[in-house]
């Protein structure tokens, strides 16, 4: 995992490049997913005090609890009478929405925040409703560094996101944790 840390810490202490060609400025940290609370517990502990004793400028999006706090009322009443009717259709609608609510939130870190270092932790709590590659897709042109904790692996060239191929077509960098 060290070896990670010190990749993430150079990664984070570059000058921002906005103008990025190959990469849009986002990093997959590919960890197994049985390892993903030392993954996170080495992010808290180890990266984020180091970044700021640095004094280089990060944030964390947590998102083990944003679906509970990303739909009003009135849509997951919606979607429940959907439910009813269609449970295929509901989990698409949800999926869909799921999906935005991320990128919505980014972007208003990013226009908060240019510049800044961005840590996703706790993505495996929006497994299956969110693919990262599409929200990293619609996210290419901020000013911001993301970070995205990715419980995964490489098979083929392809990242499989909790074992499932995510299909996303990546431009970020790649760090992987090994176990």
């Amino acid at each position: 995992m060290q070896d990670a840390l010190t990749a993430i810490v150079q990664a984070a202490a570059e000058p921002f490049n906005k103008a990025a060609v190959t990469t849009d400025n986002s990093y997959l940290l590919i960890h197994p997913p049985e390892r993903g609370l030392d993954f996170t517990d080495m992010i808290l502990d180890k990266c984020l005090p180091d970044l700021a004793s640095r004094g280089i400028p990060h944030l964390v999006l947590d998102l083990s609890g944003f679906l509970f706090s990303c739909f009003s009322d009135e849509e997951l009443k919606n979607l429940e009478s959907d439910e009813f009717r269609n449970y295929r259709l509901m989990r698409q609608g949800l999926s869909g929405r799921a999906e935005k609510r991320p990128e919505t939130r980014i972007r208003n870190i990013a226009e908060e925040h240019p510049g800044t270092n961005l840590f996703l932790l706790s993505t495996n709590s929006l497994f299956p409703l969110v693919r990262y590659g599409e929200v990293l897709r619609n996210l290419r042109d901020l000013p911001l560094r993301i970070f995205v904790s990715f419980p995964g692996e490489e098979r083929g060239g392809r990242p499989h996101f909790m074992n499932e191929s995510d299909g996303g077509n990546y431009l970020a960098v790649k760090i992987t944790v090994k176990s």
